[in-house]
Parts: C-alpha cells; structure tokens; sequence
C-alpha cells in the first residue's frame, strides 16, 4: 500500500511560470508555489520578475490603478515607485528612500518557448540544471500550446501522466485505445541525472482520432509512448507513430513514422492547485493550419477531461481520513518513483524519504 501524493512544494528549483509570449510591456502576475510574482518586459525586451506586492501597504503591484511608466513600477495605493532591479526610487512626502525599501527579486530565464523561474534561495540559482524541450522554438517543428488551471495538487497531475493507461478509460474517442492499458511499461529511475522514464511499445494498435486525423493514418498501427520526468516541473512524452510493421532505420532515421513531443510543465500554483502548461510539437503537416487547429482542440480537450479527474480527485483525497493509503501495482513504478524524487526534494536537510509499496 502507498501513501496519497503529498502537497509538500519543493523549493530552490526551477518551474515555469508562463509562456514568452504571455509577457509583454505590461504589469502581469502568477502565482508559483505560493509565491505572487509580477513580470514585465523591458523596454530592452528583458523579462523581469519580482515579488507582486508593495513593501509599504502590500498592495498587488499587478492590480489596477498600478501602472508601468517607461521600466518603473508607481504603486496605484500610494505612488511607491521601484525600478526594474526592484530598488525603490521614490516615496510620496519625502526624499529620502529607505534603504530597505526593495522588493525581493527572482532569477528568471526564457527557454523553448518559456520562462523559467527560480522559487528559494537565488544565490543557488544555476541556469544548466533547467531541462530542455528544444522542439518548442525549433523551425523543424510545429507546436501548439495552451495552458489550463487544475485545482488540484501538482503531484496529482504527476500521477496522472507517468501512468497513460488512463488514456483507454478517461480520453476514449480521442487518444486512448485498448491497447494502451494492455500493454505493459518498462521504468527507469536515473537518480543522478533527476529523470524517471517510463516507455510503453505498442507493436500492432489501433490508430485512435487524434492520430488518424493529423496524420492520415488509418487501421492498426505501431505506437511507442516514450515518457520522460525531469522533477518537479517538466514532463515530455516521445510519441512514435508508424504504419503497421514500420520500425527506424539501423542509421536512426525513421522516415516512414510521425512524431509528436507532447510537454508538459506542471507547476505549483499553491499546495492545492495547478498551472498546466501543455505543447504539441509536430514534424508533419508543419504548414496545415487545419492540422495545426484540430490537434490545439484535441489536445485541450484531453487536457480539460483530465482537470475535470483531478479537481475531483483533490476534493476526494484532500477530506480522506488521516491514514488512508492507495493500493499501488505494477503500472504505477513510474509514479511512485517520482513521488520518492519529489519527497526527497521537499524532505529537511537528512531526513530520510521513502515512498513505495508496503
């Protein structure tokens, strides 16, 4: 038996906070890990993030009448104006600004197609350990992308996408099919390098909508499921889809085969809900805006079934008696790995992590 997923956030670590294209020259605010934090662009095309409240009354800097003049922010409440380096630069009624007077800064960094920032202390921010998801800003690719707010626990959605057997029950008629929960996974937990893979090759199955559709495809096909976890935030899945029989070349090309890199970023809003970011990178039909559309609204479509599970699965574990506990099996290996990484993270300094079967 296994314990319910915790809502413990991790700290010092990397999440991603919006997409590049959310942020502009203007006052814009997300909540990450409990943490309210205004964005803008600079007028040097900067991304600047810092805390969302103003340190004389508290007031959300992002809320109405506050405004951006040029790369200052003047507090709508009592005109507090900070620069973009979040050092006050003036003060109504005097001339001398306290010294203490800054708002707390976040490192912050823009990478295939997000922004990335930093929740805990800045001083051990390193930008090499922020996993990749290249195909988001590559021309090779076309990518479609959305996001949508879970009230749910960000663990709950870690759950859900390491185990896609779901995908037969939850997402029939879009992109789950018999064959996904019948065949059997294969788990690799690399502890060094952070990452839990989780794959799932379907050799002869049928093609579901989501896949026909975009690719033409029709009948029984072969079908890999690839997953890749970089904890705490981003989730990437390695889609192969191939006529019946087709497998890659010796050489590594595979030109009888479609690809789709589905990324997800979860990212703690609070303890209890979500931001799901989610993408769909494509290497065919690159151009097809019909294509392109039809796979934004599948996607978006699977993405809104499984909030719908998971706002009610929160409600479910959030009011379950203290010591209530899951039956785990052989489908969940990915999950429960992550779940140890994940309780190893947000673990005191020695104390000892243990998440699996008892």
């Amino acid at each position: 038996m296994t314990e319910p997923v915790s809502t413990a956030l991790p700290r010092d670590r990397w999440f991603v906070a919006a997409y590049c294209r959310e942020i502009g020259h203007e006052l814009f605010s997300r909540t990450v890990c409990g943490e309210s934090i205004l964005f803008w662009r600079t007028r040097s095309g900067e991304v600047t993030a810092m805390a969302d409240r103003c340190v004389h009354r508290r007031f959300p800097l992002s809320q109405a009448p506050t405004r951006l003049v040029d790369d200052r922010v003047v507090c709508g409440y009592h005109g507090f104006t900070y620069g973009a380096d979040g050092r006050c630069v003036a003060v109504p009624g005097q001339t001398r600004v306290p010294r203490t007077a800054r708002l707390a800064r976040y490192p912050v960094v823009e990478q295939d197609s997000f922004v990335w920032v930093w929740i805990g202390d800045p001083g051990r921010a390193d930008v090499t350990t922020i996993p990749r998801a290249t195909w988001l800003n590559d021309p090779q690719w076309t990518v479609v992308s959305g996001m949508e707010p879970l009230r749910a626990r960000f663990g709950l959605l870690v759950d859900n996408l390491l185990d896609l057997s779901h995908e037969t029950y939850l997402h029939g008629g879009y992109i789950g099919t018999p064959e996904v929960a019948a065949t059997p996974i294969t788990t690799e937990v690399d502890d060094d390098a952070g990452v839990v893979r989780v794959s799932r090759r379907m050799a002869d199955a049928e093609c579901p909508p989501f896949y026909s559709r975009s690719t033409g495809l029709s009948g029984r096909i072969s079908r890999w499921q690839d997953i890749e976890y970089f904890p705490p935030c981003l989730y990437t899945l390695h889609s192969r889809i191939a006529p019946l029989g087709s497998v890659p070349h010796p050489d590594g090309s595979d030109p009888d085969a479609f690809h789709v890199e589905v990324v997800y970023a979860i990212t703690p809003e609070t303890a209890t809900t979500t931001h799901d970011f989610w993408a769909v990178a494509r290497d065919f039909a690159r151009d097809d805006q019909e294509v392109s559309e039809f796979l934004a609204e599948q996607n978006r479509t699977v993405v809104l079934q499984d909030v719908a599970a998971l706002d009610v699965l929160e409600q479910v574990v959030a009011t379950d008696p203290p010591g209530s506990q899951e039956l785990s099996i052989n489908i969940d290996t990915g999950g429960l790995a992550a779940r140890r990484m994940l309780a190893a993270m947000t673990a005191p300094a020695g104390a000892a992590t243990e998440v699996g079967a008892r």
